[in-house]
């Protein structure tokens, strides 16, 4: 049987003292304690399963079966928005093996929004993908329950960050096309989290990265993809959709696409398509999911598919 958390342990990894620790689990009116620091002790309560009185318990306890989704799609990324509702109806399928619900909490402004019959914080964990830093911090700051980020870099110990390792792919887009990275132009949607976003674009010079939404294409292809722009240069594109505006761009045999489409109907039969694999990111979420309802945080945060 695991060893049950204590308020020392508690202590020790929010970095408070055990009284300071202590003030908080009890709510003690009397003590000045700010509220960052109040929100980590309780977080990490809660990941801890500490519950030493009914306030407590009533802080990490009464977990249901519900697991909460955040995302949001936006109509400048149809492409995106096409990966995120098939990574979200593969995690419903596998929830739903497991005998969990998966429910979509929807974001009104950068908020997770309470929808009806539920809360935020009645959900056992919550699964946010691509979300920006400042609608992750509002998400996270107002939630006590094990929270994984898909295609978001926070780079914190109590949050799991699940992500596609895009620059492999475009490594590997590269070398279908016989060049190199660097010899390349990157063209994409924008994703929500800013740091992700410049993971992905990092494996390409900045001045060769088009990033690009719907009601913008036509301006930007018409400078940026003029033949005095990509020279001697191939084109990778993320996104299936996008690969079709590109099709009728720029010459056939200088385009790579990376997609996740399963079917590739988008996708022109002739483009070399390097496979971003959401159904393998789907299946480590579920795992990393089960063993954060199972309170197993010995295991590593940080996952790159």
């Amino acid at each position: 049987m695991a060893k049950k958390a204590t308020l020392r342990d508690v202590a020790n990894m929010a970095g408070v003292s055990v009284a300071t620790a202590s003030y908080v689990m009890n709510n003690r009116p009397d003590q000045k304690i700010s509220e960052a620091t109040r929100k980590k002790v309780l977080q990490i309560a809660n990941l801890l399963d500490y519950s030493p009185n009914p306030t407590a318990k009533s802080l990490a306890g009464g977990r249901s079966n519900l697991i909460g989704i955040v995302c949001r799609l936006r109509p400048e990324t149809p492409s995106r928005n096409l990966e995120v509702v098939h990574f979200v109806d593969l995690l419903a399928e596998r929830l739903n093996r497991l005998h969990y619900n998966a429910v979509l909490i929807p974001l009104h402004g950068k908020k997770a929004a309470d929808n009806g019959s539920f809360s935020s914080n009645s959900v056992g964990c919550m699964i946010a993908v691509d979300l920006s830093q400042e609608e992750f911090s509002d998400l996270a700051d107002n939630v006590y329950v094990p929270v994984l980020c898909v295609d978001m870099l926070v780079n914190h110990f109590l949050f799991y960050q699940i992500y596609s390792d895009l620059p492999a792919r475009i490594v590997q887009a590269a070398e279908a096309l016989g060049t190199a990275p660097e010899d390349t132009v990157l063209l994409t949607e924008e994703f929500s989290n800013r740091r992700y976003l410049d993971f992905v674009a990092g494996s390409i010079p900045a001045q060769e990265t088009l990033f690009v939404s719907a009601g913008i294409w036509s301006s930007q292809a018409d400078r940026l993809l003029s033949p005095a722009f990509l020279r001697d240069r191939k084109l990778i594109v993320i996104g299936a959709q996008l690969a079709r505006v590109a099709e009728s761009l720029v010459p056939r045999g200088r385009i790579a696409v990376i997609s996740s489409d399963p079917s590739g109907d988008f996708i022109p039969e002739d483009f070399p398509v390097i496979h971003n694999d959401v159904a393998k990111k789907a299946n480590v979420t579920i795992s990393i999911l089960l063993n954060a309802l199972d309170k197993k945080f010995d295991v590593t945060h940080d996952y790159r598919i």
